[in-house]
């Protein structure tokens, strides 16, 4: 008997008071449930992950490696993407994924790769970044006295524990850290170090003070040719480091040395400029730097909010 067929007879049979269909009549009744019935409860789905898990189970879904997920989701909070909107935003650049139609994530996710690619083989070097509520400046005498200046008082370190680190690729500058960097405190960094120049050592935004312990006045300071051929390329990434022996020319030290003459002319227009103050924009890391310590001015001069550009 069809289907049907049996469960017309089994409706009709109950109400004739067959105690069978009856039986069959109150089991068809208690385990089953129309579609417009909402007596039932329906579970929710529920997640521990996190939205930045969320938004990188996602793009590893979609075949990204983990490093270039990674690296997504961190160009984009570096953009100012709040951490509640990450999947959206990636979902919206995904676009049509389904059918290859890309709203942008391929490119975003190019350009993650083609910078993890420079990477490769480069080592990574950790800052220590101490804000001015942790140390405290010495007076600076303003003359061109250099035997004065060598007996100044070094600015005091009170309290490394307020000190928060930021991890960049050797080769890169502090400046670039602050601007471009995307591990985690780089945005920290970014709210002292203004770098309203953009790096061409026409400032003095970038303003950092190196603690003693890695500051060598013995260092021979670079030469002005040296300061303006960065400079003019600006373009401290691309530049080859692999080889340890030299940096442009120069041998690579385990310390800070002293600024060049045109460096430190931006240098005494800074806020509360110190013995071991550099620009961040003229310090390159490299491994042997890997542990250093800035100490970061309680302010800053920025003397391009005055140049009138129109």
């Amino acid at each position: 008997m069809p289907h049907a067929m049996r469960l017309s007879a089994g409706l009709t049979g109950g109400i004739g008071g067959n105690d069978d269909d009856a039986s069959f009549q109150r089991f068809f009744t208690t385990t089953t449930t129309t579609p417009n019935d909402t007596s039932a409860p329906k579970k929710k789905k529920t997640t521990t992950e996190t939205p930045k898990q969320q938004t990188r189970s996602f793009l590893l879904s979609l075949k990204y490696s983990p490093d270039v997920s990674d690296g997504i989701i961190d160009a984009l909070l570096q953009n100012g993407i709040p951490t509640s909107s990450l999947l959206g935003m990636v979902k919206s650049l995904a676009g049509r994924y389904e059918v290859d139609e890309d709203g942008g994530l391929q490119d975003l996710a190019a350009s993650v790769q083609h910078e993890l690619e420079k990477e490769v083989g480069k080592h990574r070097v950790k800052v220590w970044c101490l804000p001015s509520n942790g140390w405290s400046p010495a007076a600076y005498a303003d003359n061109d006295d250099d035997d004065n200046k060598q007996q100044q008082q070094l600015p005091l370190v009170k309290e490394m524990n307020r000190a928060f680190v930021v991890e960049a690729t050797e080769g890169t500058t502090l400046t670039d850290v602050a601007k471009f960097g995307t591990s985690e405190n780089c945005d920290v960094l970014g709210e002292y170090l203004e770098c309203a120049c953009a790096g061409i050592m026409a400032c003095s935004t970038c303003h950092v003070v190196i603690h003693p312990d890695w500051y060598d006045a013995a260092i021979p300071p670079p030469s002005d040719d040296d300061d303006n051929d960065d400079a003019s390329t600006n373009n401290h990434i691309e530049n080859d480091y692999s080889n340890n022996d030299s940096n442009n020319g120069r041998p690579y030290h385990d310390k800070i040395g002293p600024p060049s003459e045109a460096e430190q002319d931006m240098i005494d227009l800074a806020h509360e400029p110190q013995l071991t103050s550099r620009l961040g924009c003229r310090i390159k890391l490299t491994k042997e730097l890997d542990g250093l310590v800035i100490l970061l001015p309680g302010g800053s001069n920025n003397l391009m909010d005055y140049v009138p550009f129109e």
